[in-house]
């Protein structure tokens, strides 16, 4: 009786010995795979999440419709960019709505979340109404923000974005372009070292600033974790008097946060439409590329 409860120790024992070896060296792998995952930071690859902010009323389009619906090529703007999203795979797709929310929501269907922007005060404003729709998500997320009236915006420019925001490991980016003559869009002030400080909005821009030919497109990247809780900080004591998401660079950039302007090549993917030339110039690009 002795032997048998002996050898059965030895046995549990080399057991237990056994699962150790074999669970140890499997634990290390998995650390290894999600670091090497994660560009060598020892985290998991942050999940992806969008948010399209569609609720304004555009003045300048001379129509009633919500302007992200109106067609291009027999399609509403904004499903071009419901569409490279998907493509890319983000893991939701949040669309803010406001002004004709049910023809934006009975356009686009069950194939996106909603958040509603009763008040149109802004994009910044608009942003902040998404977040408790994403906190499901944890704060292990990165953010994909655009504006719903760029029917440029293609799956490989989300794609460079989020990967060159992630290798040069930033807290948030987003996609400039350069101009010889520059639409009526913010433009981007850096500093002497050429880190960027902010982006101002042509009407709120000195003569100085008006000069810079880097605009922004519109299109960020953030890190939820770091723009979220600072939202609340943007004011609007602007031209406008609205509070505007291009102040959450500044914000970011002044509280130490690594900010990044991504130039892109791609001159159409800054282009918005804003009027009825605007529309149909995209009607025949589109047509053409």
């Amino acid at each position: 009786m002795y032997f048998d409860w002996l050898t059965w120790s030895v046995w549990l024992i080399g057991f237990v010995i056994l699962i150790i070896w074999i669970y140890l060296p499997l634990k290390e792998f998995r650390k290894l795979y999600k670091t090497r995952k994660s560009g060598g930071k020892g985290e998991e690859t942050p999940k992806t999440a969008a948010v399209i902010l569609a609720a304004g009323r555009s003045t300048r389009m001379k129509s009633d419709l919500n302007k992200v619906l109106l067609p291009v090529l027999g399609r509403p703007i904004i499903r071009y960019q419901i569409d490279a999203l998907k493509e890319v795979k983000v893991e939701s797709i949040v669309v803010v709505i406001g002004y004709q929310a049910d023809r934006v929501k009975e356009e686009l269907g069950r194939e996106v979340e909603y958040v509603y922007q009763r008040e149109q005060l802004g994009t910044g404003h608009a942003l902040q109404q998404a977040e408790e729709k994403l906190k499901s998500f944890g704060e292990n997320l990165d953010l994909i923000v655009t504006v719903g009236d760029n029917p440029y915006l293609k799956p490989q420019n989300i794609r460079r974005l989020i990967d060159d925001y992630r290798k040069s490991g930033a807290d948030a980016a987003f996609i400039s372009v350069v101009f010889e003559s520059p639409p009526p869009y913010g433009r981007v002030i850096r500093d002497k070292q050429g880190k960027v400080k902010k982006i101002v909005e042509e009407l709120d821009a000195i003569p100085e600033q008006l000069k810079i030919k880097e605009v922004n497109s519109s299109i960020y990247c953030f890190k939820a974790s770091a723009v979220f809780p600072l939202l609340s900080e943007i004011k609007n004591d602007n031209v406008k008097k609205e509070y505007y998401l291009t102040d959450i660079i500044e914000i970011l950039a002044s509280r130490g946060f690594h900010v990044e302007a991504l130039i892109s090549s791609d001159q159409k993917v800054a282009k918005g439409i804003n009027t009825l030339e605007e529309l149909d110039a995209a009607e025949k690009e589109l047509k053409e590329s």
